[in-house]
């Protein structure tokens, strides 16, 4: 069986129009000269604005936020304030990235580049039909390595990892921070009245067991003319009708059956009410469960399987996932990823 942590970049939005401006310098560390050009952003949104020439930014933070304000520029180390608006930013020091070799392995990695970023596009960019029209733009930045003793795959990237969505209409730019698969090792050995020396394996596989990823996102527009934002928009609404934003959106404020969902147990459909409880308060929800797996369907009959390490999770009012590993998801709601994904400030026509 196969389990995908559902990873979700932290983020509480409360009101726009209740926003405190934050302002910022950013320089360089080392000759402490003003660098422009510098994208200043909320973590997994398309709430962005760019350094002037004196290295100056201005950016209006919603109340009541607690996602990362992510500061990055090409050259430099990416910057991550957990909490702007208690930091410092009146003078922020950028390092530039120093030429990073790669480390030398003591078990040497058995599976070719193909195979790797096979597996990599699969698991990162999803495996839904909407994965077929996202390209990494820049793959090839992308480093990874199988260990044959662990059975684990990773993966870095030095650089922001581009995606350009051509069905959702968006340039996703991910800093990835972890990518895990781990992968369980199989050994097929001689049949009955074979004899190999040392019982030796005739074959050896490894099959996955779970997939992990975890990162920073910034949603950009590909396209201003109105007749390509109009059909961009459509098929954004469409994928939310079914998306992991709306589900812990309706999760969170206790709307799962008015929303169309039903919960299983044991093979039969119950009750939301008898297996989950909502507790509510003013930016989330904290949510119990009362067992720790849960088939559930959506309003377009997906099945997605809900497994929980723990009794509850935490999630915010505009559905954003609090709790990391605490719920993993396998089904549908797992092979959408990051090709599936929707910015957390995405407010559909219809719901």
């Amino acid at each position: 069986m196969r389990l995908f942590f559902l990873v979700i970049s932290i983020f509480f939005f409360h009101h726009y129009c209740n926003a405190q401006v934050l302002k910022g310098k950013v320089v360089d560390s080392l000759t402490q000269e003003a660098v422009s050009g510098v994208s200043v952003y909320i973590d997994g949104t398309s709430k962005c604005v760019i350094t002037d020439l004196d290295g100056n930014f201005k950016f209006n933070y919603p109340d009541n936020v607690k996602s990362a304000l992510v500061i990055r520029m090409m050259g430099y180390k990416t910057i991550r304030f957990s909490n702007p608006l208690e930091a410092d930013l009146s003078r922020v020091a950028l390092a530039q990235k120093a030429d990073e070799l790669d480390p030398v392995m003591i078990n040497p990695d058995p599976w070719s580049r193909k195979k790797k970023e096979q597996y990599f596009k699969k698991y990162f960019l999803g495996t839904s039909a909407i994965a077929a029209d996202c390209k990494i733009l820049n793959l090839d930045d992308v480093k990874m390595r199988f260990n044959p003793v662990t059975g684990l795959m990773t993966a870095r990237c030095n650089k922001p990892i581009m995606v350009r969505n051509k069905h959702l209409g968006y340039l996703i730019s991910y800093d990835l921070i972890d990518f895990e698969l781990q992968f369980e090792k199989r050994v097929l050995r001689a049949g009955p009245g074979i004899v190999l020396p040392n019982d030796v394996p005739i074959l050896e596989s490894f099959h996955l067991k779970e997939a992990y990823y975890l990162g920073s996102s910034f949603f950009q527009e590909l396209s201003d003319k109105p007749s390509r934002r109009r059909k961009y928009l459509s098929r954004r609404n469409d994928l939310y009708k079914v998306s992991e934003l709306r589900f812990f959106r309706a999760l969170a404020s206790d709307q799962l059956q008015d929303k169309g969902y039903v919960l299983f147990y044991d093979k039969f459909a119950v009750s939301v009410e008898n297996h989950i409880r909502v507790k509510q308060f003013e930016t989330y929800s904290v949510v119990g469960f009362r067992h720790d797996k849960y088939p559930i369907m959506d309003s377009k009959n997906n099945r997605t399987d809900i497994y929980l390490t723990g009794e509850q999770i935490i999630v915010d009012q505009h559905g954003n996932n609090l709790s990391g590993k605490a719920i993993k998801f396998n089904g549908f709601m797992a092979e959408l990823r990051v090709g599936g994904m929707l910015p957390l400030d995405f407010k559909p026509q219809e719901d």
